[in-house]
């Protein structure tokens, strides 16, 4: 006999001389409780607030699987089914948001990267396009520097683009430039967005500069991932104060 709380002995009716109980083997009613959690654990690929599911329904799933004494109780089938389920889709739920961000972070780097090579090669017309959103791109079959130069706006709106010290920068180095991932790049959800921050540092130049970049990533008509250049600047840090009277 077990002393286990979520056992409940099963009466049945046996034949002899007269009426009689035999025990049946006892019911865990944890191994059920796992299997609801299990298959809650779908939610999981959600988000990873609902891993909580998948965690749950192991916990409980061990409670039902744990040693017994006499017949097999009932509930361990159903306990291991729900393990089962609830490690496929805690899994999932929490390898996919990985994949995803490795995947945003290469693409967020590449972009980036050409970014830089277009500024320093001297491509201004085709990196400002890059900082539109993808429907207010112009075509590349377009001269952009005519047009560029044709609108009073759009040709002020160039001059600031090429003396912005940034953008100087990426010149005086050359498109050939080592470039270096300062840290980590940064994958951030914001306004119903993904965004992404880039920090990039030149070990080989002659003046200490890191570039701070902020993109933003949206899906276009076709379902396609989309960049859009929003920020480059110098690398700014907070100000955090030491204390707070």
């Amino acid at each position: 006999m077990t002393d286990e709380s979520d056992e409940r002995p099963m009466p049945v009716m046996g034949l002899g001389d007269g009426f009689e109980f035999e025990e049946s083997p006892p019911l865990r009613v944890s191994g059920y409780i796992c299997l609801l959690l299990g298959i809650l654990s779908f939610f999981s690929l959600l988000g990873k607030p609902m891993l909580l599911f998948a965690v749950g329904s192991i916990v409980f799933g061990l409670i039902a699987l744990r040693k017994y004494d006499g017949p097999r109780p009932a509930g361990t089938l159903v306990a291991m089914w729900g393990i089962i389920l609830s490690v496929g889709f805690g899994t999932c739920g929490y390898t996919i948001p990985l994949m995803k961000q490795a995947t945003l972070s290469r693409q967020a780097e590449e972009f980036a990267g050409q970014y830089m090579k277009l500024v320093a090669l001297g491509h201004d017309e085709h990196a400002m396009e890059l900082k539109k959103e993808w429907y207010n791109r112009l075509s590349t079959d377009m001269n952009l520097a005519e047009h560029y130069l044709s609108d009073q706006r759009i040709s002020e709106s160039l001059v600031q683009f090429k003396t912005d010290l940034v953008n100087r920068e990426f010149k005086r180095r050359g498109p050939d430039a080592e470039w270096e991932l300062d840290r980590p790049i940064r994958i951030y959800y914001q306004y119903g967005k993904e965004h992404a921050e880039v920090v990039w540092s030149d070990p080989t130049g002659d003046s200490e500069l890191t570039i701070q970049m902020f993109m933003d990533y949206e899906i276009d008509s076709k379902g396609r991932g989309q960049w859009l250049m929003s920020v480059v600047q110098p690398l700014r840090r907070r100000l955090v104060a030491d204390s707070i009277l």
